[in-house]
């Protein structure tokens, strides 16, 4: 009884749909293989329910059932230029011939697109020209040789950043050798209905990280699987905003980006060549360049604001850390080694051609610890009317002298929140791109630690200018007259001692020099009056003894 009743309303619902299905196709016979997710006709053509329906009937309307794609169509680009849903959908069978971008835009120009072609084979129109694209990129990399994950990951945080990529990238290239593989994947959609007026800009990828929010990496090691997040920046190159980039040497200099960036190609060391020949034909020939070991741009970053002039002592050892990273380990041999690498680099030892010299940093020792002086502490000072060198200075002869740096100094901590010190360290001025010389250890002190040594003819104070830093030379002696109220982190071997050449400069003087050099002296005027001290006690000895002769007493 029960099945028979079920098969009643079956009977009495479904038929008179399918029969009325049947009488439309019975006349409109060309729409045999109509296939809109199985409605029916009447669903659309709701004024057609009974027969004969009217010759004209109303246009149906998509809002009814697909609100929200027709909600971002009416503000898509699109529906600005007169487009409607049936303009890329046939409606009738819109699984099967519904229109793709290329329909329309069969050879789209893509003339500012840079390296289009790359962009092309790696992206689908969505993933550029959809208001809102999501996007996923998965790194596969096979090695034949073994890996731990410390080596991906060097914090432990469980995922791979810009920094731990590039020296995964290091180690590969130099440990690895050619025994290695990596192959990216890029995949980004959006919505069809919902395309903007223009393409996402450079910045949405490259800088901002709109469209690919997460990234996954897959080492496969002599069967060895890691699997972690990797930072999406480590695959996709990061460009320098326009502002910044015009900050950095190159910007500067005049240099566009397609004077560097002429091909899809990494950017090799050829092309850094074009400018920088002289540097180049002294590296060519040594151990890093051989073999391609490290190329000029795994050191040194184009897009850097910074210039390696103005990096500090640790920022210039860790260029070399990304490849060197057990240093510590082959400077046994060096006492206080820790206490070495605070203060001096790399190259300070290891490109002996390369020039070296005292820097001289001006540190403010607040409530947050310790930073270096600023620009804007200099405005606070003395006002934004003149740059730093002209107020150090005063004279403009290129020459700083005790009367000029001592007020300067006194000025700026009277002004400036917390106790204003000097830093000394040694530094690369002008570097020697050949790092194949290796010195031998040197456990003679005395080459490094006397006032012979060469950094100490070469001495520069390093002040902040409204653009980047300023290095005005400085004489030792100067130096050494600061008062103790200023915190001077350096001591100057020989500088606390007076010379044959002090004396012969102090007597050879004449005028506002010589008041110029007496202060220059400073403790040195202990030796000098001990000096002049003991010519005295042997000239009375020497008439005494005269006197005593002649006059036979």
């Amino acid at each position: 009884m029960k099945r028979l009743l079920l098969a009643a309303i079956f009977f009495l619902f479904f038929f008179p749909l399918c029969a009325a299905a049947q009488e439309c196709l019975d006349c409109h016979e060309k729409y045999q293989k109509v296939d809109h997710a199985k409605v029916k006709c009447v669903a659309c053509h709701s004024d057609a329910k009974d027969l004969p329906h009217p010759e004209k009937l109303k246009k149906p309307e998509c809002l009814s059932c697909h609100g929200d794609a027709v909600k971002q169509h009416d503000a898509s680009v699109h529906a600005g230029k007169g487009l409607k849903c049936k303009s890329c959908h046939n409606v009738h069978t819109p699984r099967q011939e519904t229109k793709k971008c290329a329909s329309c835009h069969a050879s789209p120009a893509h003339r500012k697109l840079p390296s289009a072609r790359k962009h092309l084979a790696e992206l689908s129109c969505l993933g550029c020209h959809a208001k809102n694209p999501q996007g996923h990129i998965d790194v596969k990399a096979e090695l034949k040789q073994s890996i731990t994950r410390d080596t991906l990951d060097k914090d432990g945080n469980g995922s791979v950043d810009e920094r731990e990529w590039k020296d995964f990238l290091v180690h590969t290239q130099s440990v690895v050798g050619d025994g290695y593989r990596i192959k990216r994947s890029y995949s980004a959609t959006g919505n069809a209905h919902a395309v903007g007026p223009s393409a996402m800009s450079c910045n949405g990828c490259h800088v901002e990280n709109k469209v690919f929010h997460k990234a996954t990496l897959e080492v496969n090691a002599r069967g060895q699987r890691i699997k972690m997040a990797l930072d999406p920046h480590s695959v996709i190159p990061r460009l320098p905003v326009v502002d910044l980039y015009r900050l950095t040497a190159h910007g500067k200099g005049g240099v566009a980006c397609a004077d560097c960036h002429v091909s899809q190609k990494r950017i090799d060391d050829h092309v850094c060549a074009k400018c920088h020949d002289k540097v180049y034909n002294v590296y060519k020939g040594t151990k890093h360049a051989k073999g391609g070991a490290a190329k000029c741009t795994d050191c040194h970053d184009p897009h850097k604001v910074k210039t390696y002039r103005e990096l500090g002592t640790s920022e210039r050892m860790a260029v070399c850390v990304r490849c060197h990273g057990n240093y510590m380990k082959h400077h046994r041999w060096l006492p206080h080694a820790e206490l070495h690498f605070m203060y001096l680099e790399c190259s300070t030892c290891h490109s002996p051609r390369s020039r070296k010299g005292m820097v001289f940093n001006v540190n403010v020792d607040g409530k947050d610890g310790r930073r270096r002086l600023t620009r804007d502490d200099i405005i606070a000072a003395f006002g934004g009317t003149k740059q730093t060198k002209d107020l150090i200075d005063a004279n403009a002869d290129d020459r700083i002298v005790p009367s000029e740096i001592i007020p300067f100094f006194e000025d700026l901590g009277r002004t400036t929140k917390g106790t204003v010190g000097v830093e000394g360290s040694i530094a690369v001025t002008d570097i020697h791109h050949d790092y194949s010389e290796v010195q031998k250890r040197d456990k003679v002190c005395t080459t490094c630690h006397s006032n012979d040594a060469p950094f100490y003819q070469s001495m520069y104070l390093v002040l902040p200018e409204t653009e980047g830093l300023f290095y005005m030379p400085v004489k030792g002696t100067v130096l050494a007259a600061m008062p103790s109220s200023i915190a001077l982190n350096f001591f100057l071997l020989g500088e606390t001692k007076a010379r044959w050449t002090d004396i012969r400069t102090l007597v050879g003087a004449r005028g506002e020099a010589r008041g110029e050099i007496v202060k220059e002296l400073g403790f040195k005027w202990i030796d000098i009056v001990g000096f002049f001290l003991s010519l005295a006690v042997l000239f009375f000895v020497c008439v005494h003894i005269v006197l005593r002769v002649v006059f036979k007493r």
